[in-house]
C-alpha cells in the first residue's frame, strides 16, 4: 500500500507515490499558466488548476493501483492565496495567487490605520501585508461588489480540493495562519479582528490540524480506489520541511522553487520585534506543537524561467533533443567565480525582509563582453545573496541557523547548491527525495491514517545525500560580491518606475 502526496504550486501541480519507507513509486507533473490581467495582478485559472490536478492524480494513482495501491494522500498547498466561492461551490473568481499580487496595497494600509501593525502582528503572529489573504478579500468588496456579495466562501486549493473529492472540506492552521485572521495564541479565528471587517467566519471552512482525516472516498475516482483516507495537508513550505526531515532548532528547510523560501523551526510561540520587522512572522506548523517562520525570495526559480522562455529558446531545442532538463543547458556553462554583473532579482517586488511590492528587477554591470552565462550566474549569485540577507536577519530574531536543508527542483544542481553554501557560509544539505513537498504531505497522510507513530520515525526515513561545505577561498570572493550586492540594493531602494 502506498502514501500520495499532492503538491499545488503557483506553476503547477505534482503528484507522487511513496511506498512507506518514502521511496518515490510514481511520478506525474503538470504546469498551468499564470494570468496577469493588470499591473499588480496575478491570478490563476481555477479550470486548468484542477484540470492538472484530476490528470496528475489519475495517472499516479493508476501507476500504483495493482502493485502499491493508495492508501492515503495529503496535499501541499500554495499559500496566500485565495479563490472565491459561490453557494453550490463553484469558483466566482479565478485564485489570486499569493506573493505575486499586488493589488490589495490600500486594503493592507487600512488595516494598518485602523488597528495597527504591532497589535496585528501580536494578535495574529502574521506580519501585515498586501500578500495576506484579507486584505485581498477586502480589494474584492471594495472593487468587485458584485461578485463579493454572491461569494459565500473565500477559500485556498486545500479546501476545494477535499470539496471535489467528496469530503468535508477543512482548513488547516498553518495555512490560515497565513490569512491573518488567525488567533496565534487560541489557534481559533481572530473575532475582533473578523468583526472589525465585516466578514463572517461562515466563510470560512472548518479550521483542522494539517493530519488530522476529513475524510475517506466514498467511491473511486482520479485513479483512487474507495476508502483512501484523506488527511486535511497544509502549507506547501511547512510540508517541504517535514518532507526534508527539519524538527529541530539551528536547521532550515530551503525550497528551491518559482520562489525561494526558508524555513525556519521553533517549539515555541515567539511574537518577537525582530520577526515583524524582517516580516518573518510565527505561524503554525503542520507538525502539531511547532511553529514556523518564513523567509523568502519572490521569484528565484521563476526569474530563471522568465530567463528560459525569453532567452533560452536554443537550450530548449537542444534539451527536447537531448532529453535533458533545458534549466541543466542554461546552468552548465555559468562561470566558478562571482558574476561581474549584478542582477537584483525583484521581478515580482522584493521578499523579506523588505517586501517592497514596488521594488523592481534590475540588472548592474553589463558591458559589450557579457555574454549569456555571465547574466544566469548573476541572477543564481543575486537569489543567493538574498537568501543571505534572511540567514542574517533570522539571526537577529534569535533563529540561528547551521544547517540548510535544500528541496525542490532547484536543488538537483550541484552548482546552485555550492554557491549557496560558499555565500551563505552554511552546510547546504540535499536530501534523497528533492520533491519534499509531495513527500510532507505524504507523511502527514502516513500520519493521520497510523503508518506512522510520530516524528521520530519520519526523521529516520529522511535520510541526506549529499552535504556541500562552503569553500573558504569561495566563500571570501563572495563575501565581498555580498557587500557589493548589499550596497547596490541600498541605493536602489525605494526607486519605483510607477
Amino acid at each position: 500500500m502506498s502514501l500520495l502526496g499532492l503538491d499545488i504550486g503557483t506553476t503547477g501541480t505534482k503528484a507522487v507515490a511513496f511506498d512507506e519507507s518514502g521511496t518515490p513509486l510514481a511520478m506525474h507533473y503538470r504546469e498551468y499558466p499564470l494570468f496577469l490581467p493588470a499591473p499588480d495582478q496575478c491570478e490563476l485559472e481555477p479550470t486548468s488548476v484542477w484540470d492538472a490536478v484530476q490528470e496528475v492524480l489519475t495517472r499516479t494513482a493508476k501507476t500504483v493501483q495493482r502493485k502499491d495501491p493508495v492508501r492515503a494522500m495529503g496535499v501541499s498547498t500554495l499559500g496566500d492565496s485565495v479563490t472565491l466561492l459561490d453557494t453550490e461551490g463553484l469558483p466566482l473568481t479565478r485564485t489570486v495567487v499569493g506573493a505575486a499580487d499586488r493589488r490589495a496595497v490600500p486594503q493592507a494600509e487600512w488595516l494598518e490605520r485602523t488597528m495597527g501593525r504591532d497589535s496585528l502582528f501580536r494578535k495574529t503572529g502574521a506580519p501585515l501585508h498586501a500578500f495576506c489573504m484579507i486584505p485581498k478579500i477586502l480589494w474584492f468588496r471594495e472593487n468587485r461588489p458584485d461578485v463579493f456579495q454572491k461569494a459565500a466562501r473565500f477559500t485556498g486549493w486545500q479546501e476545494i480540493l477535499h470539496s471535489r473529492l467528496g469530503l468535508g472540506p477543512r482548513m488547516d492552521r498553518s495555512l490560515a495562519s497565513r490569512t491573518m485572521l488567525l488567533n496565534i495564541h487560541s489557534g481559533d479565528w481572530e473575532h475582533e479582528l473578523l468583526e472589525h471587517c465585516g466578514i463572517h467566519p461562515g466563510c470560512f471552512y472548518p479550521l483542522a490540524w494539517a493530519s488530522e482525516i476529513v475524510g475517506q472516498t466514498q467511491r473511486s475516482l482520479l485513479g483512487l480506489t474507495r476508502g483512501v483516507k484523506v488527511a486535511a495537508g497544509g502549507f506547501d513550505q511547512c510540508c517541504c520541511a517535514v518532507g526534508a526531515g527539519v524538527f529541530r532548532p539551528g536547521m532550515a528547510a530551503l525550497s528551491v522553487g518559482t520562489l525561494e523560501a526558508l524555513t525556519a523551526v521553533s517549539s515555541a510561540c515567539r511574537i518577537e520585534m525582530p520577526l515583524l520587522e524582517g516580516n518573518h512572522g510565527c505561524g503554525f506548523h503542520v507538525v502539531k506543537g511547532l511553529y514556523f517562520s518564513l523567509a523568502y525570495v519572490t521569484t528565484s526559480g521563476g526569474v530563471l524561467r522568465w530567463y528560459r522562455d525569453t532567452f533560452g529558446s536554443t537550450e530548449k531545442r537542444m534539451a527536447e533533443t537531448l532529453k535533458k532538463d533545458p534549466y541543466e543547458l542554461i546552468i552548465e556553462p555559468i562561470p566558478d567565480r562571482p558574476s561581474s554583473v549584478y542582477v537584483l532579482p525583484y521581478f515580482a517586488g522584493t521578499g523579506t525582509p523588505w517586501l517592497d511590492l514596488k521594488q523592481r528587477g534590475s540588472v548592474f554591470g553589463l558591458t559589450l563582453d557579457t555574454d549569456s552565462a555571465e547574466i544566469v550566474k548573476a541572477i543564481l549569485d543575486g537569489t543567493c545573496y538574498e537568501i543571505r540577507i534572511n540567514v542574517d536577519s533570522l539571526a537577529r530574531a534569535g533563529f540561528h541557523i547551521q544547517r540548510i536543508r535544500a528541496i525542490g527542483g532547484g536543488a538537483r544542481s550541484s552548482k546552485w547548491m555550492q554557491l549557496k553554501a560558499d555565500i551563505t557560509g552554511i552546510p547546504v544539505e540535499t536530501t534523497r527525495v528533492t520533491e519534499a513537498g509531495c513527500l510532507g504531505a505524504a507523511f502527514l497522510a502516513g500520519l493521520g491514517s497510523g503508518v506512522y507513530r510520530g516524528m521520530e520515525d519520519i526523521e529516520e526515513i529522511v535520510k541526506v545525500e549529499r552535504v556541500y561545505e562552503p569553500k573558504m577561498e569561495s566563500a571570501r570572493q563572495y563575501q565581498d560580491g555580498y557587500e557589493k550586492y548589499r550596497e547596490l540594493r541600498s541605493r536602489v531602494e525605494g526607486l519605483s518606475f510607477e
